[in-house]
């Protein structure tokens, strides 16, 4: 079974506990959003395989299909990784004890490493492995919901890039962070903004509206009301940029969109893109937020 637990549908909202609404459809699973905080997520949960092994899990996991190979292994990550470095170096001291939960193939770990004493969690043995032989980092296989005893802390501060949208269990997940980070310790997340411009003009168009890898999609109410809950206080918020290739992006365009008109133009522009594809851009529509909390 999966060391993310169960993932029974899911009725009421995690954040407040609020009534969803259908919201939208989209890769034949259905979307509902609360009506009082906004938070959006998907009822029937994480999809597992006839073993119950989850979409993470495997010699091929979810990472290395779809064109998003070029996404968590090109260069440009390590780039985006280097931003939330620098993000977190102006509030941990050098020195400080680290831990990168669904640390993926190991970018942040490779940048963090030489600033702090950094480890990493992540489900995929096949990302770990990878991050080990590539980076020589200290990447841990197991879950959040099952934190293994060599990475128990106390930490100084924990970043959680881009995973708190994958989890079944969200609420559970900070719960089980706040348990390893020391009194006052720091915790750093980034995650899609639902409640930003781009996201409340697109609604279920938006291209973090992903209902197989994306739970959940917060804004900034409903995300500070679960940080709350499990014992932090939020600190800061910022909106956050990330490097692309031009061909990445063409690529998930094309594959979310499959189908409409969206789709068939982004198509066009990847058969006609050429050397252009290789091409890095930095995005930043403010629709992905940074946030810091302190654990109480």
């Amino acid at each position: 079974m999966s060391g993310l637990g169960p993932s029974a549908s899911r009725a009421s909202c995690v954040a407040c506990g609020g009534s969803g609404r259908h919201w939208a459809r989209r890769a034949g699973r259905d979307l509902v959003r609360c009506e009082a905080c906004g938070l959006i997520w998907v009822p029937d949960g994480l999809l597992l395989d006839e073993q119950g092994a989850t979409i993470y899990e495997g010699e091929r996991p979810i990472f290395l299909q779809d064109g998003n190979e070029q996404y968590y292994l090109d260069e440009t990550n390590t780039r985006s990784c280097r931003e939330k470095l620098a993000w977190v170096r102006t509030l941990v001291p050098p020195g400080a004890r680290l831990l990168d939960v669904g640390a993926s193939f190991g970018h942040f770990l490779s940048v963090a490493r030489p600033v702090y004493a950094a480890a990493g969690l992540e489900l995929s043995a096949a990302a770990v492995e990878w991050s080990r032989q590539r980076f020589a980092v200290e990447n841990h296989v197991g879950s959040v919901y099952a934190i293994p005893p060599a990475l128990a802390g106390p930490h100084d501060a924990v970043t959680l890039w881009d995973v708190i949208e994958h989890v079944p269990r969200p609420g559970e997940a900070l719960e089980a962070l706040a348990a390893v980070l020391r009194p006052g310790g720091l915790l750093f997340l980034s995650t899609p903004d639902a409640g930003s411009v781009v996201a409340r003009l697109l609604r279920g168009r938006w291209h973090y509206v992903d209902p197989v890898q994306h739970l959940a999609l917060f804004n900034a109410r409903s995300l500070g009301l679960l940080l709350e809950r499990a014992g932090f206080a939020p600190l800061e918020r910022r909106s956050l940029g990330h490097f692309y290739r031009v061909g990445y992006v063409l690529d998930r365009l094309a594959y979310l969109h499959r189908g409409g008109a969206t789709g068939a133009l982004t198509a066009a522009l990847r058969l006609a893109g050429g050397p252009a594809r290789r091409a890095t851009i930095r995005l930043d529509l403010g629709d992905v937020m940074g946030v810091v909390a302190r654990r109480r």
